[in-house]
């Protein structure tokens, strides 16, 4: 009996045993495995961010771009390492918290990553946050790129944004938004009990914004920027000119265009910004300080004057010639005497002191002569007239929007019915006289002028303008329109006269590529209070300007903001702009050293060193032209 007894407690005393052991294993051996497990709150979902895409110019040289950074974050309370810590990031003490985690330091480098995630490990208030951060290599003019901040409260609470995600905000980063932004990702960490990360799975994975190629050359783009930069001489000659005060910042745009395709080679407007400033996290006080003052700066810095509107002066004319050939009695052949002034409700004076004799339309917009113009609404009914030409115009592109990707004002185009309604009075005869030489209530932005130039050089066939070339794969295809018309060729012998024998002779007739343009000079509001220095600088070109040249076309408009006299100062800074696409004159390439010849020995000062000169550089003799242009030849 007692053998059955202790047998029994030996079979009891095996069992508890075999628990006893599986209970250590459980509880001891396997407690991380299994108390992570059993316990949800230490699977922790984490949302990945997704790239956001690229921008390229043309040529696939990138504009904008990403890096990944990391920044460790503090949530406040005692942390374990903190000497160490704190001397590893360059720091004194812990800041205080309250609400809001605070970011202890941005843009970790590498090397102190890795170090500081073995620091970490297990610490809940201390938490190494991976963020992308914009970059822009190859800038180009801030308000036409835009710039991008952080999605705010009520873009992460209605369109799904996370809290680090960065939004367009202006520009081409605010309209390519939807291409750009990236769908975010998902992965579920796996930690211990000591919040140390045991695996991690991704359930679903970022996919990266689609990459955007504009139109853009980047090296004209650069050249168009330098150019604006470089006008501010020219436009205080013309201050100096008039005795006024001479001015400090350059207000234009330069706008240049492929005819064939209505794509936009180079957008440039001034004052810029750098729209890295507004990417960089966290901001130094300096940053806010230059952001404020961006906000406060009464030129404007962050508005894209390309395509904005004003007064367009001469360049107008071109739409008012079309108009009066294509739709009055007028006709190609109709001669008006250019002469100083008319008598028209008052005196109507050209920009042109003396008689400058009978002209045709060609003439007239060579010229730029004000009183043909003038006759020419008369002519053809004045009443009539700023009607007509407010239909016409908006068929050639002037008070409707380009095509281009990117906000742009209308414009305006004023009418009788528009005035009767605004301030309830009649329109006034005299005013389609102003309307017709683009002045009174006219306003046109540069990139409208830029495609009312490109229809006429295209005989009518009119393109959307366009400042993207591909997204992703998809590439975008030109748009056209063909506009009626059957005079397209009168302009275009009116406007390669402007060089040959008109207001811009003195300046292109040099240039070695044929080109054709107008000038022009716009009265505003600034300019009949403080001065003519003060009035709006055109100049709209085109070229090749004659059949069989093989250098490919090219339409360039610049505009200054007040900038004085369309001669002397947009006319040069579109010759420079022409000029660098055609790598002519100071942009022409540097021959090789194969290609320079030495002088000879006897052609050069005893003493002095063999000089090489490139073949081919010495400059042509220009011919005196035997009819000189007006010495004001500033319309």
């Amino acid at each position: 009996m007692n053998n059955r007894i202790w047998l029994l407690l030996l079979v009891v005393y095996a069992v508890l045993g075999l628990y006893a052991v599986r209970l250590f294993q459980l509880q001891v051996v396997h407690y991380e495995k299994y108390a992570t497990r059993s316990q949800g709150n230490y699977l922790r979902t984490e949302t990945l961010l997704a790239p956001r895409g690229r921008i390229f110019d043309r040529n696939g040289k990138l504009i904008a771009g990403n890096r990944l950074t990391t920044d460790l974050v503090y949530s406040g309370g005692e942390i374990l390492f903190k000497e160490r810590i704190l001397r590893l990031l360059g720091l004194k003490q812990l800041p205080e918290v309250s609400r809001e985690p605070v970011t202890l330091k941005a843009n970790l480098p590498e090397n102190l990553v890795l170090t500081l995630a073995e620091l970490t490990a297990g610490q809940d208030n201390l938490q190494l946050v991976e963020r992308l951060e914009r970059t822009y290599p190859r800038p180009i003019s801030g308000p036409v790129l835009g710039y991008v901040l952080f999605a705010n409260k009520q873009e992460v609470e209605d369109e799904g944004y996370d809290p680090r995600e960065l939004v367009g905000r202006t520009g081409l980063e605010a309209a390519l938004e939807k291409y750009l932004r990236g769908r975010k990702g998902q992965r579920v960490v796996e930690k211990n009990v000591r919040g140390e990360r045991v695996s991690e799975q991704i359930t679903k994975e970022p996919v990266p914004g689609q990459d955007v190629y504009l139109t853009i050359d980047i090296e004209l783009q650069q050249v168009a920027e330098r150019v604006l930069q470089e006008s501010l001489d020219n436009i205080n000659k013309g201050r100096s000119k008039y005795h006024l005060p001479l001015e400090s910042v350059v207000k234009g745009a330069i706008v240049a265009v492929d005819p064939r395709t209505g794509e936009v080679l180079a957008m440039a407007s001034v004052p810029s910004f750098d729209p890295a400033l507004f990417a960089r996290y966290p901001r130094t006080p300096e940053d806010n300080k230059k952001i404020a003052a961006l906000n406060s700066d009464k030129s404007l810095p962050t508005l894209n004057r390309a395509v904005t509107a004003y007064a367009p002066g001469s360049t107008f004319k071109l739409v008012s010639s079309s108009y009066f050939i294509e739709k009055t009695n007028i006709t190609p052949n109709t001669v008006f005497t250019c002469s100083p002034y008319i008598k028209y409700g008052g005196i109507r004076k050209n920009w042109y002191a003396g008689n400058m004799g009978p002209m045709t339309v060609r003439e007239a917009i060579a010229q730029s002569c004000n009183t043909w113009y003038y006759q020419a609404a008369i002519a053809a009914d004045p009443y009539k007239t700023v009607d007509g030409i407010a239909e016409w115009a908006s068929k050639l592109g002037i008070g409707r929007p380009t095509g281009l990707e990117i906000a742009e004002d209308k414009g305006f185009l004023p009418t009788r019915r528009w005035k009767e309604e605004t301030f309830k009075e009649p329109w006034y005869p005299g005013q389609s006289l102003s309307v017709a030489i683009g002045q009174d209530a006219v306003e046109a932005s540069p990139v409208q002028i830029a495609r009312m130039l490109t229809t006429i050089v295209n005989s009518g066939r009119q393109p959307e303008l366009h400042l993207v070339r591909r997204i992703g794969t998809q590439a975008v295809q030109p748009r056209f329109t063909q506009i009626e018309g059957k005079y397209w060729s009168v302009l275009q012998e009116g406007m390669r006269k402007t060089v040959t024998w008109g207001t811009a002779r003195p300046l292109m007739e040099s240039l070695e590529v044929p080109t054709a343009g107008k000038t022009g000079t716009a009265e505003n509001g600034m300019s009949y209070r403080k001065g003519y220095g003060y009035t709006h600088a055109w100049y709209m070109g085109y070229g090749p300007a004659v059949p069989g040249d093989p250098r490919p076309p090219l339409v360039v408009v610049a505009f200054f903001e007040n900038g004085g006299e369309g001669f002397n100062v947009a006319l040069p800074a579109v010759k420079r702009v022409m000029e660098a696409y055609w790598k002519i004159g100071e942009f022409k390439p540097k021959p090789p050293e194969a290609q320079l010849q030495a002088v000879p020995a006897g052609d050069r000062p005893p003493g002095a060193q063999p000089q090489a000169v490139p073949i081919g550089d010495r400059p042509p003799k220009l011919q005196t032209p035997s009819t000189p242009a007006p010495s004001n030849a500033a319309r």
